[in-house]
């Protein structure tokens, strides 16, 4: 399995294309890009879908254009339904025209696609946070990063959330690897040991 970081946008977010025996999916739209549907096209990587870890307006700029131009459906949490458009939640006041498509929304647990994808919510950084499990990678969206955890000032932000769901980190492997939505990609045991959040 293949997985293509790339950083973009106004607060540098990292999107993601995951791969396998040439089907893949993306996680977090950022923004468009030239070198994302590059790597897709010159890899014959057919995108199945688009996963989101929370609707956050520098997560989702490219959502639309991804989703138009590869026909797919977006995945995000259910706690999405209701706020994945409102201003207020998704901090887009700098982009009038944001439109956040979602078409599945995901219950914590669910198991999911032929790639075997286990969603666990994981709110705190925002309402709708949710986590994307795969073999032993972990998509962690905002609530982990490498040695810190997403901010938790922010509309729908809550410090007591985000610290009961990254209890649920700890029943992981500790040898999966973690991918953010910001910075360096990690690792859970290494979070554990070292993280002043985790350990």
């Amino acid at each position: 399995m293949q997985i293509k970081k790339f950083t973009l946008g106004p607060v540098l977010t990292n999107l993601y294309v995951m791969s396998e025996n040439g089907h893949g999916f993306i996680v977090d739209a950022a923004d468009k890009s030239d070198y994302v549907t590059d790597y897709i096209k010159e890899n014959k990587i057919e995108i199945d879908f688009i996963l989101q870890t929370h609707t956050h307006y520098d997560h989702v700029l490219g959502l639309e254009y991804y989703k138009n131009l590869y026909n797919v459906d977006v995945y995000a949490s259910s706690e999405s339904k209701q706020i994945a458009n409102d201003l207020n939640y998704n901090l887009g006041f700098n982009y009038p025209s944001l439109f956040v498509p979602i078409d599945k929304y995901l219950e914590d647990g669910e198991v999911f696609s032929d790639f075997n994808i286990k969603a666990i919510k994981t709110p705190g950084h925002s309402l709708d946070s949710i986590s994307y499990l795969i073999g032993n990678s972990l998509f962690s969206g905002d609530t982990l990063f490498n040695l810190s955890i997403g901010r938790t000032d922010l509309p729908g932000g809550n410090y007591a959330t985000i610290m009961e769901s990254l209890n649920k980190y700890r029943q992981l492997n500790p040898n999966t690897d973690v991918y953010s939505g910001h910075g360096e990609n990690t690792n859970l045991y290494y979070e554990l040991e070292n993280n002043p959040f985790l350990n």
